[in-house]
């Protein structure tokens, strides 16, 4: 069972780097931090007599987003203190690696060790991974750990949604996000708009007054009086991702029934998405043959404001501002030239809303990592999942937080982001944790590809995605 506790211990950094992945391709970068374990008695620094546990964590994390692993890392001291406390001799060592090799390359290191026996004791991923990392022994479920620590029933209570799988939970949320409609505040202004109607566009948005249509007319407005080329009324995500989803939600769609745990394709609703993407095209304000187009041209063309609409993700807020706009101001400049605001209801009576994808963290069984540090790892997790150890991700990262106090905890609240976006979590939706969502993504995905080409009419894209759904999922899928 697991045992409440509460804390001290001072701990040393040190840092080194590690064997690098094989299957990642170049190289990515892995670095790895350990903690050494020491208490002060007496005025003097000494080793502690005990048993020494090491925890490993793996993350998977850029530059920015180091405190995936970190700040396990870091709440080693605060589990240290609660085993001196309860009058525990054991300690723990904290090995954290982020590493920054593709998602696919970085789930497939895990899943190799994972089946040798030699995983990690903490995998962080997305909740997507669920349903799969459980059906094959590879995490444990988080109930018992939920219950056993108090700190765990701060964290904001939607978001355990995104850890649960056939009746239990499998993992604690480690960051969320919203994927915003972002708009040119400068386009709109010469558009002819006031700085009245630009501030209320989020609330006309989040109020369902400001549909798909009319942002559909007024990119179409601003290429016909010369404000944006013509291709450059809105562009959306350029390459394969989760983000499109979101239309599909918008025109009324669901993906999944959990009462029997089965994907459900609602094929009005995949037409109207389908429609959207090709209209977009038809219309003018995305280019043709766009998909495809490289992430540093994206990132070049929305941060300087050259687009009028685009859709991202706040965590590319921190990239902007120092890769992109550094040399005109960085954050300045996006705030004063960048709005952002919920997706746009399709017709006014859906509901705005964002998809988020949480990042989670799940402890691995004894079968993946080899160990029984179980209970452990979840302490760990404990004095992660707190307002000031996750804070100092979101903040630096440009994600959202996943505790409740975290709104008047004052480093996170002087975010002007984070603040300003806190709110969409009250409309977010998530992808389903299913063992067959990723083929049936890929399949509704390429369809989409085809519509929005022109390669096929939405209908027969529909069509296509909804036969080979049935081919491919079966019985685990519900057609509307």
């Amino acid at each position: 069972m697991f045992r409440k506790r509460t804390v001290l211990v001072i701990v040393s950094l040190l840092v080194v780097l590690a064997m690098l992945p094989a299957c990642a391709q170049p190289t990515p970068e892995v670095r790895i931090v350990k903690e050494t374990v020491i208490v002060e008695k007496a005025g003097e620094i000494v080793e502690k007599a005990g048993e020494i546990v090491e925890i490993t964590v793996w993350a998977q994390a850029n530059e920015v987003e180091h405190w995936r692993a970190d700040a396990p890392m870091q709440a080693a001291k605060a589990v240290n203190k609660d085993l001196e406390a309860a009058g525990a001799s054991v300690r723990v060592i904290v090995t954290g690696i982020n590493d920054s090799a593709g998602w696919g390359d970085y789930k497939k290191k895990f899943t190799l060790a994972a089946d040798a026996g030699e995983g990690p004791d903490i995998v962080l991923s997305g909740h997507e991974d669920v349903p799969i990392w459980a059906t094959a022994g590879y995490i444990v479920a988080f109930d018992q750990c939920r219950d056993a620590h108090p700190e765990f029933d701060d964290v904001i209570e939607g978001l355990w949604d995104s850890g649960m799988w056939q009746g239990k939970l499998w993992a604690v949320p480690q960051d969320t996000e919203a994927r915003p409609m972002f708009f040119s505040k400068t386009k709109l202004k010469e558009l002819g708009w006031s700085d009245a109607e630009i501030e209320a566009l989020p609330d006309k948005i989040k109020n369902r007054e400001f549909t798909l249509d009319d942002l559909i007319a007024t990119a179409k407005e601003a290429i016909d009086k010369g404000v944006v080329k013509p291709g450059f009324g809105y562009w959306h995500r350029p390459r394969k991702g989760g983000d499109y989803i979101q239309y599909y939600f918008q025109y009324g769609g669901r993906l999944y029934d959990p009462d029997q745990d089965k994907l459900v394709v609602d094929k009005d609703a995949l037409i109207k998405w389908y429609a959207f993407q090709r209209r977009l095209v038809e219309e003018g304000i995305t280019p043709e043959n766009y998909i495809g187009t490289e992430w540093s041209i994206w990132h070049d063309t929305v941060t300087h404001v050259n687009a009028l609409f685009w859709n991202g993700g706040i965590w590319q807020w921190a990239d902007w501002a120092s890769n992109y706009v550094k040399d005109l101001g960085g954050q300045d400049f996006l705030f004063e030239n960048v709005g952002y605001a919920l997706q746009p209801s399709s017709d006014g009576v859906v509901p705005a809303g964002t998809l988020s994808h949480p990042l989670v963290y799940m402890i691995a069984s004894e079968k993946a990592s080899g160990r029984k540090n179980q209970e452990l790892a979840c302490h760990v997790l404990a004095k992660t999942s707190t307002a000031e150890m996750n804070t100092l991700h979101a903040v630096g990262s440009t994600h959202l937080g996943i505790v409740t106090t975290q709104a008047d905890y004052e480093p996170y609240a002087n975010d002007r982001l984070l603040s300003e976006t806190l709110y969409m979590l009250d409309y977010n939706y998530y992808q389903p944790n299913h063992v067959m969502y990723g083929s049936y993504y890929d399949i509704v995905w390429d369809a989409m590809v085809k519509a929005e080409n022109g390669d096929l009419s939405p209908e027969a894209a529909a069509d296509e995605a909804i036969n080979l759904l049935q081919a491919e999922i079966g019985d685990f899928l519900i057609v509307e």
